[in-house]
């Protein structure tokens, strides 16, 4: 009943409007990965850029970074900032984004980062990936245009936080649930076996994913993975209402639209299909797999 009582209520049924903010925020939050990319070293996942949600400020933060004392870098969502903060969330530092481009944020994290004894150069954009060409790589300056799609988008990021975290304690190979500035997804990555060295050799991923080639709205799946990929799809289990399976193309798995969520009018229907959806999901790829996942 927590759970359900602390799910945000979405009320946007045109999700696909949500997609310019997104997109501004994807950018923006560059900056946040690049501070973790930087000042962490580098892990075999590639988690030092990854972010997490921060709910009392309605942020997407980077990991922690030890220098004069502990601090993150974070993306606000509603107010459309950039904020370091120290390990209790207090504010240091604080950048409005709208108006200001690319150039000038990174500038402003790497003032914050000679105010804590740092080198300004030691901060870095990621350059191991690439977004999307878009006119904000052109100069073109953020602009949050729409607060209510900023304050959307972060039901959209505490909604997930809260649902997937809930589902990837059941699982004992469930890896932290966290978002990742290439994709921009907020997933965990369940490991259903390995093999004979305990590398992953079959996989569930369960996440929260902006627009993209799959779909042209925000969505939440499930998708599975195995080494040696000689699955059938003749026959495919069933899933709650509203999701849907994409087995044509490299990305095998099923996906519920962010639109059949926010279309139920309440906020404990729109947790309870988002939970069912991920958990049948979950269930439905184990037994593609034909694999039984190992349980907390």
């Amino acid at each position: 009943m927590a759970l359900i009582n602390n799910w945000k209520k979405l009320t946007n049924e045109t999700p696909k409007n949500l997609v310019n903010a997104m997109q501004q925020l994807h950018h923006a939050s560059q900056c946040v990965a690049a501070f973790g990319n930087s000042l962490i070293p580098k892990a075999s996942d590639d988690s030092q850029s990854s972010l997490n949600w921060v709910p009392d400020i309605k942020a997407l933060a980077s990991q922690e970074v030890n220098l004069k004392r502990r601090v993150r870098l974070a993306l606000v969502y509603d107010k459309f900032e950039l904020r370091m903060i120290n390990e209790n969330e207090n504010t240091m530092g604080v950048f409005p984004l709208s108006g200001q481009t690319k150039s000038t944020a990174l500038s402003f994290v790497r003032t914050q980062a000679r105010a804590m004894g740092l080198s300004g150069e030691d901060v870095q954009p990621i350059d191991h990936y690439q977004l999307p060409e878009h006119d904000l790589d052109k100069g073109a300056p953020f602009l949050m245009t729409a607060p209510d799609d900023h304050r959307e988008l972060a039901k959209y990021r505490h909604n997930a936080s809260l649902v997937l975290r809930e589902i990837a304690k059941m699982y004992e190979y469930a890896s932290e649930v966290a978002t990742w500035p290439h994709h921009f997804d907020t997933a965990s990555l369940i490991t259903v076996r390995f093999d004979d060295t305990s590398n992953p050799e079959k996989t569930v991923g369960i996440g929260f994913a902006p627009a993209d080639n799959l779909c042209d709205e925000p969505y939440f799946y499930v998708n599975h993975w195995a080494k040696k990929d000689n699955i059938s799809y003749d026959s495919l289990p069933s899933l709650p209402e509203g999701g849907a399976w994409k087995t044509d193309t490299d990305w095998k798995g099923a996906i519920l639209k962010a639109s059949a969520i926010a279309k139920l009018k309440e906020g404990t229907a729109q947790y309870e299909l988002t939970d069912q959806f991920l958990k049948e999901g979950i269930e439905a790829s184990l037994e593609i797999l034909e694999e039984t996942a190992v349980k907390a």
